[in-house]
């Protein structure tokens, strides 16, 4: 039980309150609300109304609603235990030797039972040492390990793929993996000496190897992809040689400017550590060079071992796990959209990956009350594909969902231009010339309107008076002409819609979201900006009424002055533009629906091609069918 009181002294309510979920981590998206209704422990069952309060009431029940969600709506959770790699090569090992005693008779038989009884004991023992602190002894051997696996490999008599080689070759890449994570961490790296590990009679020295895509020194740490395991994304791995690894560049001091385009907890990116063919020393004792390549398994699908050209393992979709880890796809959104204020620093255009001039630019852009995670099992989809990794790259477009489009809109233009200046300020780049952007729902609606060519149809639709003779002030003309007058982006060529409100959505205009309008909290510049447009007499020379606090819902009215104008305005010249479309059950006819966007409004007259995908409005973009057709609209486009 609880009470609730409206801040005055006055009016309160006595109800049980089942809201807990939203609040795990004892963080509540809502510190307005909860600073206006104070609640405490109550004993009674006395329930006091007023009139003042009943809108309490209503806000107290939406959000049980939203809190019953959040059990259905996936929330990514991943443990790290290097552990398990080190018990996995074990295991790899005594498989080793199993396969080589039940088909006795082959000349090496008797070498495999040896090296899987040294790797063994060799890698137990380095586990009691990594558990134990001494991490530089448990590298070295886990490197002994790895190095004698390869040497068995290059000598392998047995056919390609078989039992027996697998084994050998996992016992390869989990001690390297493990080995690696040291590697990455070791201060004695960044020193300019040979860096040099011991091991009985053995000395290695570990070389950066020429084919390496990163420099030695590039990432702070790594992680071994199968040391991770958990819920909330799809697995994406290609089975091969070397170790895969999550290569993570934190944000640090200093490098504000280097990552400022990228997420907060720095840049994660799926690597691949590869050593290369050994190669004595020069002169007696000299230890043996061992070449080390971390490799961006995006760009490359084959290594060469002696002379063999064999596939390299990959994992895509753990750098997604690391870096949402903890995060609830429904929770996150209801704070894009409540918490506007705060959701505003981390807004803008995010890379995934160094950038690289050469590859073509795919952004994707989220929806309302939605979060960029939601593509965190469809970009692990599309890098696991050479085709498509190899010619593109992927980047994500992020903003206060209770923005209103206008305001989105902007946000998105000013964030292009800002990556731009910084990645390619000449315009050589296909940043600047040759880009796709896919957007789902309101993100649909976002990318439409930059490659629409709106002319004045904006304006006219707030006001039949032209805008430098209105009575507003220079100030405010300035801010509405930068809103309603702007240029289609030149850049994008080609565009996918998904489940997007092209011409608004009928669901805009019922109660429940202009209530949930009425608990945003949006900047305060934003609502000074309207307040300084209801102050001045030039409100009258406008033709639609302002609201007090105008958020995305109310752009999203099939009578807004933005879905009148978009629907009105001619695609930019040369634009190429494809529809998925979902459905629940009523067939691809203007009667149908997603259940949130109806058909009338999603279909676009002049697409390049249109699907229906049987499915909600939530499910459309994460659909196999619509990761299908995404796959074949990038295959179509890398022709061009």
């Amino acid at each position: 039980m609880a009470t609730i009181n409206d801040g005055g002294g006055g009016s309160h309510l006595t109800c049980r309150v089942f809201v807990a979920p939203l609040w795990q981590g004892g963080d509540s998206p809502y510190p307005e609300f909860m600073k206006k209704a104070s609640i405490v422990p109550y004993v009674s069952c006395r329930r006091e109304f007023s009139s003042f309060f009943m809108c309490y009431l209503s806000k107290c029940l939406l959000l049980v609603g939203l809190a019953l969600l959040l059990p259905a709506c996936t929330t990514v959770k991943v443990s790290t235990k290097p552990q398990r790699v080190t018990q996995e090569g074990i295991n790899s090992a005594i498989r080793l030797k199993k396969i080589a005693v039940e088909s006795p008779g082959r000349d090496d038989d008797e070498k495999y039972v040896g090296f899987s009884k040294q790797t063994v004991a060799l890698l137990k023992r380095a586990q009691k040492l990594d558990s134990s602190g001494d991490r530089e002894v448990a590298a070295e051997h886990f490197l002994e390990v790895a190095f004698d696996a390869r040497e068995l490999l290059v000598d392998f008599v047995e056919p390609r793929k078989s039992p027996a080689q697998q084994a050998l070759l996992r016992v390869h890449n989990r001690a390297l993996a493990r080995f690696a994570e040291f590697w990455t961490v070791d201060p004695r790296r960044k020193g300019r000496g040979p860096y040099i590990f011991k091991f009985a009679d053995h000395t290695y020295e570990i070389v950066l190897g020429k084919d390496s895509d990163y420099p030695r020194n590039f990432f702070d740490k790594a992680v071994a992809a199968r040391s991770i395991k958990g819920r909330g994304v799809v697995k994406k791995n290609r089975e091969g040689y070397g170790a895969a690894m999550v290569g993570i560049r934190e944000q640090r001091p200093g490098r504000e400017e280097e990552l400022k385009f990228y997420p907060a907890r720095g840049m994660h990116v799926s690597a691949t550590l590869v050593m290369g063919d050994p190669r004595p020393g020069v002169g007696k004792d000299a230890p043996i060079v061992v070449p080390l390549s971390i490799k961006n398994p995006s760009l490359t699908e084959m290594v060469t071992v002696a002379g063999h050209t064999v596939p390299m393992e990959a994992n895509f979709s753990a750098p997604f796990e690391l870096l949402l880890n903890g995060s609830n796809e429904l929770l996150e959104g209801l704070r894009g959209f409540f918490e506007a204020e705060q959701r505003e620093s981390s807004s803008g255009l995010f890379l995934l990956e160094p950038y690289d001039p050469d590859r073509i630019p795919v952004v994707l852009v989220h929806g309302l009350v939605s979060v960029p995670m939601i593509w965190r099992s469809m970009i692990p989809e599309l890098l696991s594909d050479p085709a498509i990794a190899k010619r593109y790259q992927f980047m994500v477009f992020t903003y206060p969902s209770s923005y209103s489009i206008g305001e989105s809109a902007l946000l998105f233009r000013n964030s292009l231009a800002e990556v731009r200046a910084r990645y390619d300020p000449r315009g050589q780049d296909p940043l600047s010339n040759n880009m796709v952007v896919i957007g789902h729902s309101m993100g649909g609606v976002l990318s439409h309107i930059l490659v629409a060519d709106f002319d004045d149809r904006i304006w006219n639709q707030i006001s039949d008076v032209p805008l430098e003779k209105t009575r507003f002030s220079p100030e405010a003309k300035a801010k509405l002409r930068e809103m309603a007058y702007f240029e289609p982006d030149p850049a994008v060529n080609r565009v996918v819609f998904i489940a997007a409100p092209h011409r608004g959505a009928k669901l805009a205009l019922s109660n429940l979201p202009n209530l949930l309008s009425s608990l945003v909290k949006l900047p305060g510049h934003l609502l000074l900006n309207t307040a300084n447009l209801l102050a001045e007499p030039a409100i009258k020379d406008l033709k639609i009424p302002f609201s007090k606090k105008l958020t995305s819902i109310q752009s999203l009215r099939p009578d807004a002055p933005v879905a009148l104008a978009l629907d009105a305005s001619p695609y930019r010249k040369g634009v190429v533009y494809h529809s998925i479309i979902g459905d629940k059950g009523k067939g691809d006819t203007p009667d149908s629906s997603d259940g949130v966007v109806e058909y009338w409004s999603s279909h676009q007259q002049g697409a390049a091609s249109e699907i229906i995908v049987p499915t909600g409005h939530s499910g459309s973009y994460k659909h196999p069918l619509a990761t299908e057709e995404i796959k074949r609209i990038l295959y179509l486009h890398a022709k061009r």
